[in-house]
């Protein structure tokens, strides 16, 4: 199960690189692309002064290739600062490990109320999978640490 949630943890990393070269493949949204350059956005609900959006405008890529999930967008003084995305029923995920793996390394990992959470961080990114063996549902939260409110 742990190669499973980290193989799709990875291949969500990709799905949303920062990196030119990923935005340009699969038109996923650039971190800290201001929400005026978004089609198709669709308000959704706001928490802690983030607003979170369902955009219907882009193209399966990276772990949507492999896992159908619900991707919720949020923006934070008008740029993109996470993506969340919630899959129910996860199918096979072990073309993400490596990848992952590969691009943040080993995760830190515990047991939290049934969940195997995970947590990546990068020099612009923290990235938390949180898995649930029994149901096979699985939660990815990806933040632009550039953006992040200072407390």
């Amino acid at each position: 199960m742990k190669i499973r949630v980290l193989v799709f943890a990875a291949l969500l990393a990709v799905a949303f690189s920062v990196s030119a070269y990923a935005a340009a493949e699969c038109n996923a949204i650039p971190w800290g692309e201001p929400i005026s350059t978004v089609e198709q956005i669709t308000f959704s609900h706001a928490v802690n002064g983030v607003k979170y959006y369902s955009v219907t405008k882009v193209d399966p890529c990276g772990i949507f290739e492999v896992e159908q999930g619900e991707v919720t967008y949020g923006f934070l003084g008008g740029k993109l600062y996470t993506t969340l995305v919630e899959i129910d029923k996860a199918k096979d995920v072990k073309k993400v490990v490596t990848t992952l793996m590969d691009s943040y390394g080993v995760p830190d990992h515990k047991k939290i109320d049934n969940w195997d959470v995970y947590r990546w961080e990068t020099d612009d990114l923290k990235i938390k999978l949180k898995s649930q063996y029994s149901t096979d549902r699985i939660k990815i939260g990806m933040y632009y640490k550039p953006l992040t409110p200072k407390e």
